[in-house]
């Protein structure tokens, strides 16, 4: 944790050094930064850094070095950043320390989520650097082990205001994606030629020969580290030019062999006692001695590696560079290697390590040994507890390894790949579940395991509409779960339900019939009162038997999803079948009481993943409702889990794009097919196509060219509660009549009709009303009115204003100009404070036609704010505090505090009492 002293000056580097520097004055004027600096090893990425670093001696820091031995160990690196600032914890909230220490292992409790964790940390360190700028360098970040890096990665994405820089060195490697592949970086090459032999020069005690110091560059490539290791490696005539250098050099790819050479020349003792030191994770010196000890080694083993310049000893062992000790490891007899590895099982088991002692144990075993494998799931199931997926899945992998009987070993293995995919890691998981056959296993994990290869894909997309078959895929693991697990059934059936919503009128091979008729069996088989059970059989008799039979069940659940002391897990499993259901009813406000009471609970929970449904349903249902910043702030949210979940960037595009808001924002690009558009095709992302048609037909309505418009809502399904087309049959009807297609818009009416009968909301029976004036040109005053009636509240503005405006237009159309100016200046002004342009243009155009004038258009005072601006001043007038505000939107106090100051400047306010008296709609 000390602070780096490179021992000579950086040589060359300069555009490298002035980004770093930025980053540093940024930090100091308050703006927080964060930077990741990748490259090959040896290329003199942490020298670089600690370079930059030196010349701010006043700056505080903490250095985090990955080792990788401790790479499967959750929380590893985030425990040691956790010690040296522990007096920093009293001043976070009780959830946020709670989750840091539990994660570390410092505490008991249950395990936390990771974007709680994330949280813990950032507030923690926008504490530490409070009173001075402060510096977080993570080093070898490629060996962090993994939920450490998510907790950094989720710091450094989010640092605005802060005094605060994060840095991270990593080895490049494109093949593989991290949680850091979306932050600013600088990626180093070898030294330049002029440079790399001044380093050389430098360097060396002894002239070198022009010619043999050009060979020595072209061989390292310019790879610093090469260039001065192998000034030692080579001899004094051969650097006079007096001797031909060793082809191939020993560099590049070489440069581990290169170490081990070195290691090679030691005497017997000391390369026993540095295998000791490269296996020993965190260079317990305690562990390392009583292995030597074991052994019969010398006290003064080590020394020899030392005077080499291999390692340092004082309270723990350092080894010079990370391919020391990799070199040491992978170049020693596997023979040796598993008999160190038992010696330092025995010195773990002496001082109550068990985590250590069954690794060491499990990695000095060859061939089935189940007692070994048993103790190995132990510890899988202790690394649980941590939240520490990635480390559970290496070790439920090794225990499989050493399981003898097979449907065990396939049970494990089946294990490691649904916590690889909690994990984040799809290419591991994949790997997994591929070796598994279902015809190998029973029903319980045969179903388990659609499940996973169900959520792989939308971790790891594959060429093929893989959104379309998920529906039919989780039925399929629904009905194995049925017998023998009935609560996964319904968990099943439930993801079922929501992948209909996304493979909308692409769904292959099953059908919300099928879905609901299975549903309606799990619920036979497993009756209850839960509300699970209920909502289910209310989904799914609504799917069945039609808004009749459907409505007072559909009532009942949503009663009991909101009524207090319900069980957050039961929300969390129930909130799309409820809210889902209540949409279909046209029951805006019970949907977004649903919403809110499952996104609090996901939010306690800290479920991530079902965090970011929520928010994606509600942006789809808000949409629905022309509700376009709730919509669109639910999208920027869901973004933003997304993004520190590390899912595919072309997934995140697909399922926050929702092509309807471009609708709404009278975008043109919305008529064309883009690339996320094609790619969402492609996958049989069913959502994202109906979703562009609508928004292409809203478009065109809002600009009047009805016949444009109902050229794409003819294109739109609609005869399946799940295809997007059934919550738009109003404003299909009001296109297909107004392009002259009577039949369908009476089709299409008849149906709307059905739909207000049953449910009994106000909404619907507006919308029904506004509909009928499509087709009743005689007499259609008494219908504008009653939907005016009835389109009240803020959930229902947007067909409030819609109705203004068709409603003026026929006034004045009947020369009734004075009533037409009325309900166009209503209907614009909602639109205009709404942020729909092509609708407020449409009005606008009718007032100029009554000879009516209005100033150019003026954005409310909300408008000028940012999307995170918005969500914090509401968030503030609702009365919460900086620190609820940040746990609300993933950011820092300081953060929050910051765009306060923002909103009062914009808004020309000095308190947040003084936001209650704004518009922030």
């Amino acid at each position: 944790m000390d602070r780096l002293e490179p021992p000579v000056s950086l040589i060359g580097r300069s555009d490298d050094k002035a980004w770093l520097t930025s980053l540093f004055r940024a930090a100091a004027e308050g703006h927080g930064t964060a930077g990741v600096v990748r490259g090959d090893a040896g290329v003199g990425k942490t020298f670089l850094i600690s370079s930059v670093l030196a010349e701010y001696p006043q700056l505080p820091m903490t250095l985090i070095a990955g080792v990788e031995a401790e790479a499967d160990l959750p929380y590893a690196a985030l425990q040691r950043m956790i010690l040296t600032h522990r007096a920093a914890l009293d001043d976070l909230t009780e959830a946020q320390r709670s989750a840091l220490l539990v994660a570390c292992g410092l505490a008991s409790g249950p395990p936390a989520s990771k974007s709680l964790v994330g949280l813990g940390l950032l507030n923690l360190l926008a504490r530490v650097s409070e009173e001075a700028p402060f510096a977080c360098f993570i080093d070898d970040a490629q060996w962090v082990d993994r939920e450490s890096l998510d907790a950094f990665a989720f710091v450094a994405r989010r640092i605005l205001a802060e005094r605060l820089v994060v840095l991270f060195a990593v080895r490049s490697n494109d093949a593989e994606p991290t949680p850091l592949d979306d932050l600013p970086a600088r990626t180093l090459a070898g030294l330049n030629r002029a440079d790399a032999l001044t380093l050389l020069e430098t360097s060396s005690s002894q002239a070198l020969d022009p010619r043999v110091a050009d060979q020595i560059v072209d061989a390292t490539g310019g790879n610093p580290l090469a260039l001065v290791d192998l000034l030692t490696d080579l001899t004094e005539r051969q650097l006079r030019g007096e001797e031909l250098l060793p082809e191939p050099v020993p560099l590049g790819k070489h440069l581990e062999a290169h170490y081990l050479r070195q290691g090679r020349q030691l005497p017997q003792e000391t390369q026993m006692w540095l295998l000791a030191a490269a296996i020993e994770p965190e260079g317990n010196l305690e562990a390392i001695t009583a292995a030597s000890d074991a052994l019969g080694l010398q006290d003064n083993a080590s020394r020899a590696a030392e005077l080499a310049g291999l390692v340092r000893v004082d309270s723990t062992v350092t080894f010079r560079h990370p391919l020391v000790r990799s070199a040491i490891y992978n170049g020693s007899p596997s023979h040796d290697t598993r008999a160190m590895h038992l010696h330092l099982a025995h010195a773990a088991e002496r001082r109550g390590d068990t985590y250590r002692w069954v690794t060491h144990r499990a990695a000095a075993t060859i061939g089935p040994d189940d007692e070994v494998a048993d103790a190995l799931e132990e510890a899988a199931d202790m690394a649980t507890k941590r939240g520490g997926y990635m480390s559970r899945t290496n070790l439920l992998v090794r225990s499989a390894a050493l399981t003898s009987a097979q449907t065990v070993k396939n049970l494990r293995l089946l294990a490691a790949g649904e916590s690889a995919i909690a994990a984040g890691a799809p290419a591991q998981a994949g790997a997994l579940l591929r070796t598994l056959d279902p015809d190998g296993l029973d029903d319980l994990a045969r179903g388990r395991l659609f499940m996973a290869r169900c959520d792989l894909d939308t971790l790891a997309p594959v060429p093929g509409p893989i959104y379309a078959h998920r529906p039919q895929r989780l039925l399929v693991a629904a009905r194995l779960f049925r017998s023998t697990a009935p609560a996964r059934a319904k968990q099943a059936i439930a993801s079922a339900y929501w992948a209909l919503v996304q493979a909308d009128d692409m769904v292959q091979g099953t059908s919300s019939r099928e879905v609901a008729e299975e549903a309606r069996r799990i619920c036979e088989t497993a009756p209850g009162t839960d509300l699970p059970t209920q909502a289910l059989i209310a989904l799914s008799t609504l799917v069945l038997e039609g808004p009749a039979a459907a409505a007072s069940l559909v009532r009942a659940t949503i009663d009991q999803a909101t009524a207090p002391g319900i069980p957050d897990e039961d929300i969390l499993q129930s909130f799309i079948s409820v809210a889902y259901a209540a949409c279909l009813f046209r029951d805006p406000e019970s949907s977004e009481a649903v919403l809110q009471r499952a996104e609090h609970a996901a939010r306690n929970l800290g479920a991530t993943l079902v965090l970011c449904r929520i928010l994606l349903l509600g942006a789809y249902l808000n949409m629905r409702q022309g509700r376009i910043r709730e919509g669109s702030e639910r999208l920027n949210s869901a973004a933003e889990i997304i993004s520190f979940m590390g899912l595919p960037k072309v997934w995140a595009a697909m399922v926050t794009s929702l092509p309807v808001l471009r609708g709404w924002l009278g975008d043109e690009s919305i008529t064309r097919e883009d690339e996320v558009s094609a790619e969402a095709r492609a996958y049989g992302y069913g959502l994202s196509g109906s979703s562009r048609l609508i928004g292409t037909l809203l478009l065109r309505a809002s600009e009047g060219r009805y016949v444009e418009a109902w050229n794409a809502g003819r294109q739109i399904r609609h005869d399946d509660p799940f295809f997007t087309g059934a919550l738009y049959l109003p404003d299909l009807v009001e296109c297909a009549a107004r392009a002259g297609d009577h039949q369908s818009a009476n089709d299409l009416l008849l149906r709307l009709r059905e739909e207000s009968h049953h449910s009994k909301s106000k909404w619907a029976e507006g919308l029904e009303e506004r509909s009928m004036t499509h087709l009743d040109d005689d007499t259609p005053a008494p219908h504008f009115e009653r939907a005016l009636e009835l389109l009240t509240g803020p959930a229902l503005e947007m067909d409030a204003a819609r109705t203004h405006l068709l409603y003026g237009e026929w006034l004045r159309r009947r020369r009734r100009r004075t009533e037409a100016a009325a309900h166009l200046f209503d209907g614009f002004e909602i639109f205009q404070r709404l942020g729909a342009p092509g609708w407020s243009a449409r009005a606008r155009r009718e007032l100029a036609a009554l000879g009516e004038t209005l100033g150019h258009n003026k954005q409310t005072l909300a408008a000028t704010l940012t999307p995170q601006e918005l969500s914090v001043a509401r968030l503030a007038a609702a009365g919460n505090t900086n620190a609820d505000i940040a746990a609300e939107l993933f950011l820092s106090s300081h953060t929050v505090d910051y765009h306060l100051r923002k909103v009062f400047r914009k808004l020309g306010v000095t308190s947040r009492r003084q936001l209650h008296k704004i518009n922030l709609d």
